[in-house]
């Protein structure tokens, strides 16, 4: 199958195919009133231009269950019959029952991450405990999903497979870009993380350069990385089986690695970058920040989205 592409930058059709299905986003608000993810648009070959953002910003906040949950958010818009759908609709529902756990421990982290800005003080000890929550329960997601998994083999057509896999690895694009383990200035006005927070919480020059340098040493001193080769092997075992004419999900051994990585790096990340932020913002910027941070913890979730 040979698919690579999200390790050197994805194609602008693929990326469209992702950025224009209606349910990766989740239906609720964000703080200004707009959607958390952008409706179709122009994708740029860097993936990174208007129309990704919101997704971007999407993916920042949430890693729990790996490739689990970018399956669960590519279940829409890949030409099926109604009587398909019915179908579809009943195996989301499945998947968002095996994903509660994990989504709810990420919730947990995210909870305690916003009470920590509001405070003022992040406390260490409660994040580690969640992150390692949040690891250690995406490590047994695929598990979980794979009789759920084995039915939608067998409800899809081979080119709905096709399409679904190449949404996946469309997902695995934006996260990785989005939760990659630096924040130059250059990425300030190009979907960084940092150069949307200082538009949101108008963050001065010299708050913003004290989160970049405070970032920067805290995530090369991390423990945790992100480990490319586990993916890329997943979604390439995955993705060869899946397209397949028969497919046993519990016949993938590297499922269970691959999720727990990403849910674990992603939310390493995510709270390293806050723990940089907190200290140099104001009251009022925390307060708003807290607030960002608790909408991310509470998203609702749809059929075809988790």
């Amino acid at each position: 199958m040979g698919r690579t592409r999200w390790m050197i930058g994805l194609t602008p059709a693929v990326l469209a195919v992702v950025v224009g299905c209606g349910s990766s986003a989740p239906p609720a608000t964000s703080p200004n009133g707009t959607a958390d993810v952008a409706p179709a648009g122009p994708v740029a070959a860097d993936g990174q231009d208007e129309s990704t953002t919101d997704l971007a910003e999407h993916h920042r906040h949430h890693h729990h269950g790996g490739f689990a949950m970018f399956i669960a958010m590519s279940l829409d818009s890949l030409g099926t019959t109604p009587e398909q759908d019915a179908a579809i609709k009943k195996i989301g529902a499945d998947l968002r029952a095996k994903l509660l756990p994990a989504h709810d421990a990420e919730k947990a982290l995210l909870a305690t991450l916003a009470d920590g800005v509001a405070a003022g003080a992040i406390d260490q000890g409660k994040v580690d405990a969640a992150i390692a929550q949040v690891s250690s329960v995406s490590a047994g997601v695929h598990g979980a999903v794979a009789d759920s998994l084995n039915e939608l083999h067998g409800v899809l057509t081979p080119p709905q497979r096709v399409a679904l896999v190449d949404k996946v690895e469309a997902h695995l694009h934006v996260w990785h870009k989005a939760n990659s383990e630096d924040e130059p200035a250059e990425k300030d006005a190009h979907g960084g993380h940092l150069g949307k927070l200082a538009k949101d919480l108008a963050l001065s020059t010299d708050q913003v350069e004290k989160i970049r340098a405070s970032f920067k040493t805290s995530i090369a001193g991390s423990k945790v990385h992100f480990d490319g080769s586990a993916a890329e092997a997943h979604l390439k075992a995955f993705g060869a089986a899946f397209e397949a004419d028969s497919f046993d999900a519990k016949t993938l051994t590297t499922g269970g690695p691959a999720n727990a990585n990403i849910a674990s790096w992603g939310a390493t990340r995510m709270a390293t970058f806050y723990e940089a932020v907190n200290p140099v913002l104001t009251a009022d910027q925390r307060t708003k920040l807290a607030d960002q941070l608790r909408h991310h913890a509470n998203y609702k979730r749809t059929a075809t989205e988790t």
